[in-house]
């Protein structure tokens, strides 16, 4: 299977780690980005020479893998464009609910599946990535849940490949739940610069992850998902199972002073009680608060 990855970083990475051995595999990149990953990637101290393909030498893809930050989405889909042909199936691990309709809107709903990763603890600096675990897991599906013959081939790939992988009865609903976690874990642990082994011994972190995962429940009802309280025990059970050092993606921005998804977790929270006049105090506060942190910084 000829796959094409958008985004070499703490996702993006890990993954094409995984997949290389089972696969054509190369990450799409602008004339810079080649020319930095000349020699190679780092991954757990070992370099590895991933190919890399500009969108002047674009092949056609049969799985393109989106692993960026939602808001490069709308640039590197134009580097990725040439890779896109009529049977090329597209699959984003991106954070957040709303990647799918973006894509979809751009390329066709036909080609997009849904997905995102989880259980993955990694750190990324410039070329080098340490993942702390045993590279995550990609959830994925088809939008109406069924079990077609793209989402089979592609979870036998990446069985073969020791990446490991869920098809959900309800991708919808696992989205959702994934948003829950980055909206709670990733924004409160950015605040409050706390690392997984942090966060999995501290009460009063958790106390707040609940207040915040209350407000996602009463918007994501509104739209038509029901996260009940299981699933917020299992989002913590989860999470404070990482007891390493490694990092939430926003707290690496945070500590890198890059651009952060903050409006895509906790603003989106607050966009959507707006939209549905459901109130989101705590959403609301988390989300100024993280951009005036950022601004000390």
């Amino acid at each position: 299977m000829k796959i094409r990855i958008v985004g070499a970083g703490a996702v993006g990475t890990v993954v094409a780690w995984k997949l290389c051995r089972n696969a054509d595999l190369a990450f799409i990149v602008d004339t810079e980005r080649k020319e930095r990953y000349r020699d190679g990637l780092v991954v757990n101290g070992e370099r590895i020479m991933f190919r890399t393909l500009t969108p002047d030498e674009a092949d056609t893809a049969d799985l393109l893998i989106f692993a960026v930050k939602n808001f490069q989405l709308s640039d590197v889909a134009d580097e990725a464009e040439p890779f896109v042909g009529e049977n090329t199936v597209i699959l984003p691990l991106l954070n957040g609910i709303e990647a799918e309709e973006e894509l979809s809107a751009r390329f066709g709903s036909e080609k997009v599946l849904y997905g995102f990763i989880t259980d993955l603890s990694s750190v990324h600096e410039g070329i080098e990535t340490t993942c702390f675990s045993d590279g995550g897991m990609i959830v994925f599906g088809e939008k109406d849940n069924a079990r077609t013959e793209r989402v089979e081939r592609i979870a036998a790939l990446f069985s073969e490949a020791g990446q490991r992988c869920q098809i959900p009865g309800d991708i919808l609903h696992e989205k959702w739940w994934k948003f829950m976690l980055n909206t709670c874990f990733n924004t409160l642990s950015a605040i409050l610069v706390a690392d997984y082994a942090a966060i999995s011994g501290n009460r009063d972190f958790i106390r707040a992850v609940r207040l915040v995962a209350r407000e996602v429940q009463s918007v994501g009802r509104m739209e038509g998902i029901m996260l009940t309280q299981d699933d917020i025990e299992e989002m913590i059970s989860r999470v404070t199972a990482l007891r390493d050092h490694g990092k939430t993606s926003m707290l690496q921005d945070v500590l890198s002073r890059r651009e952060t998804e903050n409006r895509y977790f906790a603003g989106a929270v607050s966009r959507l009680g707006r939209k549905h006049s459901v109130p989101t105090p705590i959403s609301d506060f988390i989300a100024i608060l993280l951009e005036a942190k950022r601004s000390c910084l």
